[in-house]
């Protein structure tokens, strides 16, 4: 049935694809990209309170159900907040939670609100497997859990926004990586096999194309908003160097693309504390299944 056999499948796109794509390349693993042509954008498709929040235009019916039960408890699309916006945080410096082996609080509402941000943002990502992906855990100035991966530094410059710097900055990650990338594919299911996801079936201009993922999908959220577009002024000081990161929490499939910029009050205002983040590049987005 397989056309071909790899690691992970980013669909989108959403800088959450890109994001995604990059940190398991990092990761030593083998990555497919597959993002659709201008008509088959989704972010083209008008909302109301009918448009699915993920997969809009897939009829596969397993593949519908599934993309509708992960956001069956969140607020109808026409009803949502959108966060359009590129978040920066401000941080002081890196300090991974201490305690070998302890596990987070479990907070399902916590849980529920990041999704309902991560779908309402341009920049978020799904990811079908709940995997280690070599993250390090933070904790923000309330005290709550959540787990960073740092995938580089970008400089704004005075000639351009922030949000055009970070998408040509993903885009030549992905190509200094020599991800490979298929243009003009959209996403026509997901494949299961007693409720695991194995693979995706793809659209191409040449046909069906089936893909076997051996850690998994993800997909870029890219909210289909006339409102969702980020402004593209400076977000940060032209010359500032910041960190792209991928920010999530631990037992969620969701996932948003942020900022990180240095800021030695940050302990006091904002975010972390003092340390260092030092990711094991074969470690990262692996899962505990292969780890074994």
């Amino acid at each position: 049935m397989w056309d071909d056999e790899v690691d992970v499948v980013c669909c989108g796109s959403g800088p959450g694809a890109l994001a995604a794509a990059v940190a398991a390349a990092d990761a030593g693993l083998d990555v497919h990209i597959v993002r659709p042509g201008i008509a088959n954008d989704p972010q083209a498709v008008a909302s109301d309170l009918q448009t699915p929040r993920l997969g809009t235009g897939i009829e596969d019916p397993e593949t519908r159900d599934y993309f509708d039960a992960l956001s069956a408890d969140l607020e109808p699309v026409g009803a949502a907040e959108y966060h359009s916006d590129l978040t920066v945080r401000p941080v002081s410096a890196w300090t991974p939670v201490s305690g070998r082996g302890r596990i987070a609080p479990f907070y399902g509402a916590r849980l529920q609100e990041w999704a309902q941000q991560c779908l309402t943002s341009p920049y978020g990502v799904l990811y079908t497997r709940l995997a280690d992906r070599g993250t390090t855990s933070m904790k923000t100035r309330t005290g709550e859990e959540i787990q960073v991966k740092v995938l580089g530094t970008l400089e704004a410059d005075g000639a351009a926004g922030t949000v055009p710097v970070l998408g040509d900055w993903l885009s030549a990650q992905v190509q200094d990586r020599q991800i490979h990338t298929l243009d003009n594919g959209t996403l026509q299911r997901i494949v299961f096999e007693e409720g695991e996801v194995l693979g995706v079936v793809l659209d191409t201009p040449d046909g069906p194309l089936g893909l076997r993922a051996r850690h998994g999908v993800a997909l870029s959220t890219e909210p289909r908003d006339a409102g969702s577009a980020s402004p593209a002024g400076q977000l940060i000081e032209p010359g500032t160097p910041v960190q792209v990161g991928l920010v999530g929490y631990s037992a969620s499939r969701f996932g948003r693309v942020e900022l990180l910029v240095h800021d030695p009050d940050a302990a006091r205002s904002s975010y972390c504390r003092s340390g260092g983040v030092h990711d094991s590049p074969r470690e990262s987005y692996r899962s505990r299944a292969r780890r074994g």
